[in-house]
């Protein structure tokens, strides 16, 4: 009897371990999380995109607690894995509004995202509260674009900007941001091509190039074949770097367009210019590090003519870089009212075999930048402080 009882007394406690090891019905190995593509939006009508991680047999469901006159979920529930959409109607006012969505898993998990819409401007469908871009400019046969890719972690995102000169065949200047989401391993594509939107599929060993044009449609007349080198000793040189976007194929192929080329001479941009293009990327921060790269055509410039296009060489190559000072303040650029959180600086080279600058060497002020180029840069830092960031030239700052 007693060691029928002893087994018993075995198969109870065996049992008991059994049920307090068990998992309780929601308990699941994967770390619940959402994040949404941009907290500041255009006057514009769009729609911005979030990600959802956790759980695969999980759901989410979304909901606008505030703003829902103007702002909406493309769709209500979905399948953690899947990405959440709103839309923006576009904001005819000219005062900022705000709204306020939340999303929840089936687990629980909850959180809620703000993001703002800024007003009204004169040219909505360019003015976007992206750092890195310059206030709208009129200029005589410029043409303004945004490239967009998608990212690995699932983001839509913009790839850069251009205000493309029709005339010189070179863009007067390139916007983009630097950020850990951009790098990668994709490799080198070599994918020299006009500016129409080729999206190449994975086939074998190989690549399926699928042509999608975009607007606004560039004409190729208008650019140089990038498939042919300048020659004369200027290299093909990239305005946003390729090594700087190597998170997915066709992230990288997109910075062999035309419209982000320049004729740069052979040493210097193999020299110099690749020098700080190294440096640049070594700058990337947690907040982003927005940049401009440009080109200045001051007093006589050459021009290179060949398969039946002429392009104007740049006396000047510049890249200006704003970023926040701790580098990890979660703040939209935007909502930073001192300079004292904000540095900037530029660089400017002359575009010749001869040019040996060092980066500390070649640092200017984006107020001088402006200076020479007629642009005025970085639109959405606050007006009140604008000025004095952009006097800035502090070497320290960026490691010089």
């Amino acid at each position: 009897m007693q060691g029928i009882n002893r087994n018993l007394v075995i198969v109870l406690v065996f049992a008991l371990a059994i049920v307090a090891c068990a998992p309780e019905e929601e308990w699941s190995p994967y770390e619940s999380k959402a994040s949404i593509s941009y907290t500041v939006v255009a006057s514009s009508e769009v729609v911005i995109s979030g990600t959802t991680i956790g759980d695969p047999s999980y759901s989410w469901s979304l909901q606008v607690v505030q703003g829902g006159d103007f702002c909406s979920a493309v769709a209500q529930t979905g399948r953690v894995g899947k990405p959440f959409s709103l839309k923006f109607s576009a904001n005819e006012s000219e005062a900022e509004r705000t709204a306020v969505a939340r999303i929840k898993f089936s687990d629980g998990f909850t959180k809620s995202f703000t993001i703002r819409q800024l007003a009204k401007t004169e040219n909505p469908d360019y003015d976007r509260p992206w750092a890195e871009q310059p206030d709208y400019k009129e200029v005589v046969d410029a043409v303004y674009k945004t490239y967009y890719t998608d990212l690995t972690n699932g983001y839509r995102a913009r790839n850069y900007s251009i205000c493309y000169d029709t005339k010189r065949l070179v863009s007067l200047w390139v916007a983009y941001p630097v950020h850990l989401c951009y790098l990668g391993s994709s490799g080198r594509t070599d994918r020299w091509s006009f500016d129409d939107y080729y999206y190449y599929t994975k086939s074998g060993s190989d690549y399926i190039a699928e042509y999608i044009p975009t607007e606004p449609v560039i004409p190729q007349s208008q650019q140089w074949v990038m498939t042919s080198t300048y020659g004369s000793g200027y290299a093909r040189g990239h305005i946003l770097p390729s090594a700087t976007r190597l998170n997915t194929y066709n992230t990288n192929a997109q910075t062999f367009y035309s419209t982000n080329i320049m004729p740069q001479a052979y040493d210097f941009n193999g020299g110099a210019w690749l020098q700080i293009e190294n440096k640049v990327r070594d700058l990337k921060c947690a907040d982003t590090l927005f940049v401009v790269t440009g080109t200045l055509f001051e007093g006589s410039n050459r021009t290179l003519s060949k398969n039946g296009r002429t392009v104007t060489v740049p006396s000047h190559c510049y890249k200006i870089l704003l970023r926040t000072k701790s580098g990890r303040s979660g703040k939209h650029i935007s909502e930073i009212t001192s300079a004292k959180e904000l540095q900037s600086i530029g660089f400017l080279y002359e575009n010749n075999d001869t040019e040996v600058r060092t980066p500390r060497e070649a640092a200017v002020t984006v107020e001088e930048i402006e200076r020479r180029s007629g642009f005025k840069f970085f639109r959405n830092i606050l007006p009140e402080i604008a000025d004095e960031v952009k006097q800035q030239k502090n070497l320290s700052d960026w490691g010089l």
